[in-house]
Order: C-alpha cells, then structure tokens, then sequence
C-alpha cells in the first residue's frame, strides 16, 4: 500500500525490482490513467501508482486497463505522445473484475464532467 506524505506524494511500500515484478506479464489486471505532463517524460516506461488519485483533478487525459503497464505505457506514449504519464490508480484481481473498474471509473468521469477523457474512444466495442 501507498503512505502518504504530508505533501501529497505517495511512497511504495515495496522495492523497484517488486515493482517490475508486479506489472510484467502476470494474472493482475490494473486501472490506469494517462496524465498530460507540461514536458516530454525522456524515460519511456516511466509510470506512478495512486490508488487514491482524484480522476477528476482535470489532469485525465484517458482511462483503460492493462495486465502489462510497462509495454502498455510505451505503447501510449508513441501514439498519444511522449508527455504523457502512465498513473495506475486501482488493481483487480481477474480480467472481469477489471473491465467492471475500468468502465466503472469512465462512467463516474462521464457523470461528472458530461463526456469521457478526450483521449479514450466511445463504441460499442469496448471502454
């Protein structure tokens, strides 16, 4: 779990090498949201994890699921550009519970703001 500082950043409860471990090609699925930085983020695989972010602090840009951030987040970043910040903000523990969140977590977006993120795609085809 994450401890928050008194400044508002989080601290992982678990090394790097866990971290990685965590997010390569395994049975968890995680929520994320991508977050448009004012720069270009040189490191490609670059990402945070919040479980408590606020989707609605006007910084979402997209919301999606993956079992992989690590290829996830370089996938986004060559299409949606290089200043974009992969954030995981929730885990599930099977592939159906994390289509509930994602689509859960668009539509609390939708409700609040009227649309989705300007980067996700509406259809009936998926989140």
């Amino acid at each position: 779990m994450l401890e928050h500082k008194p400044d508002g950043c989080g601290k992982m409860s678990y090394t790097y090498i866990e971290n990685v471990k965590m997010c390569r090609f395994n049975d968890k699925g995680f929520i994320y949201r991508l977050i448009e930085m004012d720069e270009d983020i040189p490191e490609w695989s670059a990402h945070d994890i919040d479980f408590d972010a606020d989707i609605f602090d006007g910084l979402t840009q997209y919301i999606g699921m993956t079992s992989n951030p690590h290829a996830r987040a370089f996938a986004h970043r060559n299409k949606k550009g290089n200043n974009m910040m992969m954030q995981i903000i929730a885990s599930c523990g099977c592939e159906t519970e994390a289509h509930y969140v994602e689509c859960k977590k668009i539509w609390e977006y939708k409700k609040k703001f009227g649309k989705i993120p300007p980067l996700n795609k509406s259809g009936w085809s998926g989140a």
